[in-house]
């Protein structure tokens, strides 16, 4: 009885670790990297925060990775940016109070008959609340991710490239206390990611 127990709660300890496991990276595809920016520089690779990030993101999946041998690889992921302009508008409420005072003055006359003169002065506050609307732009960037494919086309030794597939993401984000967050804060990594489980899912071994 003794060892058919210790054997149920090993597998009971053992089992919240091999649920949390992260799938092995086993690499079926690479994938480089070549992004354009707004200025028109062109970036070869993924470097420091942003590497960690990705590869992070891409640990989900275990089958997708990056290589900076754009020569071992089985996709580029090409990015490519078009600016873009948000058009909204801020709201604003204003209250204002104001106190009138007013004489006032009167004769008072009891059940008995007696009568007695008032006068003085009565407060009168009136609270009016408004609101407004500013409007207000933000430039912005879109982040396309085009997934292509090198060929070498009949009769040429230079590579050519298709488009597999193209996947966006607004750099556009709210902030809150002054910190950024939201998807378009880190538009490159969350693109990529995106086009990673693409890849993932419907694409390996095709």
């Amino acid at each position: 009885m003794k060892p058919i127990l210790s054997l149920f709660l090993l597998m009971v300890v053992a089992a919240p670790a091999y649920a949390n496991k992260k799938p092995e990276q086993t690499c079926k595809v690479k994938f480089a990297f070549v992004y354009i920016d707004r200025l028109n520089n062109t970036n070869r690779g993924i470097y420091d925060k942003s590497l960690k990030d990705v590869q992070k993101k891409l640990s989900k999946y275990g089958d997708v990775c990056y290589t900076d041998d754009e020569s071992a690889a089985d996709f580029v992921f090409f990015v490519h940016t078009k600016p873009a302009v948000y058009h909204g508008v801020h709201t604003y409420s204003h209250t204002s109070s104001h106190t009138d005072t007013n004489p006032v003055s009167g004769t008072i006359t009891d059940q008995e008959g007696n009568t007695s003169t008032i006068s003085g002065t009565v407060d009168t506050t009136t609270t009016t609340t408004s609101t407004s609307t500013v409007p207000y732009e933000v430039d912005y960037s879109v982040f396309y991710l085009d997934i292509l494919v090198p060929y070498t086309k009949e009769g040429s030794t230079e590579a050519s490239y298709r488009v597999l597939r193209t996947f966006d993401q607004k750099g556009l984000y709210n902030t809150m206390y002054g910190i950024g967050y939201g998807k378009g804060k880190h538009p490159i990594p969350n693109v990529i990611d995106a086009a990673g489980k693409w890849l993932h899912e419907n694409n390996l071994g095709k």
